[in-house]
C-alpha cells in the first residue's frame, strides 16, 4: 500500500495534471473525474504488490522453498487487534465511495460556476480563460483532497495508523517472499537497507516493515521458525541485530 508521503505525492501530480486535461480538453470531463479516482487506486494496488522487490517474481518462485504457509488469513482472522484495524480500514473506504455523489455534485458546480470565476479572476487582471480553468480545478481538486486526507485521519484513528499488508498464502524461498496465487506483494531478498523485522510469538506473526512505509505480516504458527528464516536470508549483515 503506497505511505502517507507517497500518497500525497502522487496526489498533487494527478491533481495538477488532471485540472490541466479539465481546463484544455473540458469536454472529457466525466472521464477525467473517472481518472481522478482510478488512478489512485491503481498506483496504490501497484505499490503494493511491488513492497520494494527488485527481483522479479519469477526468479523469487523459482529458488529453493525455505517456509511455506497456506493458512495465515485463518490465523489472521483470529486476531482481535488486526481485525479492529481492518474495521476501520473499510469503513474509511466505504465512506468515501458514499461521498462519491458528494464530489459529483461539487464538480457540476465547478462547472458552473466557471464563467463568474473567470469574470472575479480577470478583474483582478488574470485574462487567461484556459490559466483561469486550471486554477479552479486545482482548486477543486485540492479540496476533494484535504477532504479525503481529513476522513482517513479521523476514521483510522490519526496520523501513523497503516494496516498492515497481510498475505492469506505465502512463500519464503531463498531469494524473496511470494504471495501464493499471483496475488499480493513480491519482496525480494535481501530486503531494503533500513528494513526492521520483528517477531510477534503470541499473536503468530512476523511483520516485516520497508523503509518506504509499507508493512507485510506474515501469520504463521511457525512464527520463530519464519522470523529465523527473514533474519538468516532477508537481512543485510549490517542490518541484523
Amino acid at each position: 500500500m503506497m505511505n502517507e508521503k507517497m500518497m500525497i505525492v502522487v496526489g498533487q501530480l494527478l491533481m495538477v495534471v488532471l485540472a490541466l486535461a479539465l481546463a484544455y480538453a473540458p469536454q472529457y470531463y466525466m472521464f477525467i473525474i473517472i481518472l481522478y479516482f482510478v488512478g489512485i487506486f491503481g498506483f496504490s494496488m501497484y505499490k503494493s504488490r511491488r513492497a520494494g522487490s527488485r527481483i522479479s517474481r519469477e526468479e523469487i518462485e523459482s529458488a529453493r522453498i525455505l517456509f511455506k504457509e497456506d493458512k495465515a488469513l485463518d490465523l489472521a482472522v483470529g486476531d482481535e487487534d488486526y481485525v479492529r484495524m481492518l474495521s476501520k480500514q473499510w469503513k474509511t473506504l466505504i465512506f468515501s465511495f458514499l461521498l462519491f455523489p458528494v464530489y459529483i455534485i461539487i464538480f457540476n458546480f465547478a462547472r458552473n460556476a466557471q464563467s463568474a470565476f473567470n469574470e472575479f479572476l480577470a478583474g483582478l487582471g488574470l485574462t487567461s480563460e484556459k490559466l483561469a480553468a486550471f486554477i479552479l480545478w486545482v482548486i477543486v481538486f485540492e479540496f476533494f483532497f484535504v477532504m479525503n486526507h481529513g476522513i482517513r485521519r479521523i476514521l483510522m484513528g490519526g496520523k501513523g495508523f497503516s494496516v498492515p499488508l497481510v498475505p492469506p498464502a505465502y512463500r519464503v524461498t531463498e531469494k524473496g517472499i511470494v504471495t501464493k496465487g499471483g496475488f499480493g506483494p513480491t519482496i525480494g531478498f535481501p530486503l531494503p537497507e533500513g528494513s526492521t523485522v520483528e517477531l510477534n510469538s503470541e499473536r503468530n506473526y512476523v511483520e516485516i516493515r520497508l523503509p518506504k512505509g509499507a508493512v507485510i505480516r506474515l501469520y504463521s504458527k511457525r512464527a520463530s521458525r519464519l522470523y529465523e528464516i527473514i533474519q538468516r536470508y532477508g537481512l543485510r549483515k549490517s542490518s541484523k541485530s
